[in-house]
């Protein structure tokens, strides 16, 4: 018998928080190895580096979904306490993912091959950008068949050892990295400890499954290859919509590196890592939801789904509005602030502060759909969102490469280019298929997380704006002043203003649950 983890508020709390401390983590050490990395390789070889990770940024997509399905019938074979079931889950995913490492071996040869060809680097530069994509490459290859482990983690709903595997290779690749380039590696070495540094959290993440599931083994005669097709069925949606996230993010890199250039490249990628912090904020913040969903709809505790869906958006909303407005606002001196002496033109900063205020309202719009999302996605009612999402992705790209091609519009065509497609189908054309597959009325969402929201952030919202508008912060002591206070702010505010009674008295027991057992 497999230990069933049933979906209380206190588990959706305490596994958000193990996800906001591995990425509050990850965002710390990544903005600072961002300027690190810019003051050691300079524009053109940070703009190699990042061209190269966008590249086998993609490779998520090679897993066709899958992911997501073992994330939902992990959690639903548990609530039906089969153990087969799980035991076919976990060997077909493994023959799968063995399979895409071929592929992605292959791939990594092709891009090899032909990497000079393709973008524009400097010939004394593609040498090494080679060397490069087979150093990660065949990492990543090496690492692909123990990717299921995280999925399997999380339909246990185990985020605690999940995000332990994460940050003991991240807090040590970190010193790692930083000791080594002090001494004059390059771009070779920070691809080695970046692929070895996957390889061991896989391993680790793949101890973990053995010791949560002693019973399970992996075997030749587990592997069900009908399950596996219904698998994929399923995490084609997901597919979907993963591939349009990840072409939002990374297509515009790549279309720099062909027709403009790696230094580029560099310029784009600082200007929305602040959009990207947020989104991957967002996500660790909504990550234990699907799984609960998955397990509360195989009870068909439907009511609950939708309570979830409410707090969950509302939630996420009073983290998107701040965090977008502080962006908008005062994103140009928090560039300024963090890597204005890395860019020997002004003008370049200024540049930069503009396209980020740009993609931040766009990704805003996007990410405010994000935890509705995963609530179809626990309830395997994902398909359309998955398309449209993929359809959004594809017309950025589209109106990108006609701004750049044909307008020379640079990367400024390039921001309005990505936020148009976001701002038509994830401030429109979503929310109105959400409240319909949900049976919500718009009355109902305006009432329930819509008006809560906007009343528990407004405080924020004026108190940044008022803040730049009387001394526009010029250090790293005044821009920490104007976070700190824009979250008190808003906590206090949304306390008051946006939970209901019955919500903060749900935290307050948790709270000193937590505290006496502490």
């Amino acid at each position: 018998m497999i230990n069933n983890p049933v979906t209380t508020s206190k588990r959706l709390v305490y596994n958000t928080v193990f996800n906001l401390v591995t990425l509050i983590s990850n965002a710390v050490i990544g903005f600072f190895l961002i300027r690190f990395f810019l003051g050691q390789l300079g524009e053109t070889r940070y703009g190699i580096w990042v061209l190269i990770g966008s590249i086998f940024r993609y490779r998520d997509l090679l897993s066709m979904g899958l992911n997501s399905a073992i994330n939902r019938y992990i959690p639903v074979y548990l609530a039906k306490n089969n153990n087969d079931g799980i035991q076919r889950v976990i060997s077909s995913s493994l023959f799968f993912f063995s399979a895409v490492a071929v592929v992605l071996i292959l791939a990594s040869v092709a891009i090899y091959y032909n990497i000079g060809s393709w973008f524009a680097i400097k010939p004394e530069l593609v040498a090494p950008a080679g060397v490069l994509v087979l150093v990660v490459g065949f990492c990543f290859a090496f690492a692909m068949p123990l990717q299921l482990s995280s999925a399997v983690l999380s339909g246990l709903q185990r985020y605690d050892v999940l995000n332990l595997a994460v940050l003991i290779p991240l807090l040590l690749r970190t010193v790692l990295l930083i000791g080594l380039m002090l001494r004059g590696y390059g771009l070779i070495t920070m691809g080695l400890t970046f692929g070895i540094s996957e390889i061991v959290m896989r391993i680790l993440q793949f101890v973990f499954v053995k010791k949560l599931l002693p019973q399970t083994s992996v075997t030749f005669k587990s592997i069900d290859f009908k399950l596996l097709r219904e698998m994929l069925a399923y995490g084609i949606n997901t597919f979907l919509y993963a591939m349009g996230a990840i072409i939002i993010y990374k297509a515009s890199d790549i279309i720099i590196g062909i027709f403009l250039g790696t230094a580029e490249i560099s310029q784009f990628a600082v200007a929305v890592a602040g959009v990207l912090l947020l989104s991957q904020f967002l996500q660790a913040f909504t990550a234990a939801i699907k799984p609960a969903v998955s397990d509360l709809d195989a009870r068909d505790e439907h009511s609950r789904v939708r309570e979830i869906s409410f707090l969950t958006q509302k939630y996420s909303l009073l983290l998107i509005i701040p965090s977008g407005c502080f962006l908008v606002v005062m994103g140009r001196e928090f560039l300024w602030v963090w890597v204005g002496a890395k860019f020997e033109d002004p003008a370049v900063i200024n540049n930069m502060g503009v396209i980020l205020a740009i993609l931040t309202v766009g990704h805003c719009l996007r990410l405010a759909q994000h935890s509705n999302f995963v609530v179809l996605v626990g309830r395997g009612q994902h398909k359309l969102f998955g398309i449209l999402t993929a359809l959004m992705a594809l017309l950025c790209v589209c109106a990108s490469v006609v701004s750049v091609k044909v307008f020379n519009l640079g990367l400024l065509g390039i921001a309005w280019s990505n936020f148009v497609p976001m701002a038509l189908v994830s401030g429109i054309i979503l929310p109105l298929y959400f409240n319909w597959k949900m049976r919500i009325s718009a009355m109902e969402s305006v009432r329930r997380v819509w008006w809560p929201a906007l009343l528990g952030t407004l405080p924020a919202v004026a108190m940044i704006s008022i803040w730049e508008y009387l001394a526009r912060p010029d250090s790293w002591l005044q821009i920490g002043g104007v976070v700190i206070a824009a979250m008190t702010v808003t906590l206090v505010s949304s306390w008051f203003l946006s939970f209901s009674e019955l919500e903060r008295k749900r935290f307050v027991k948790i709270l000193m649950q937590s505290l006496s057992r502490n």
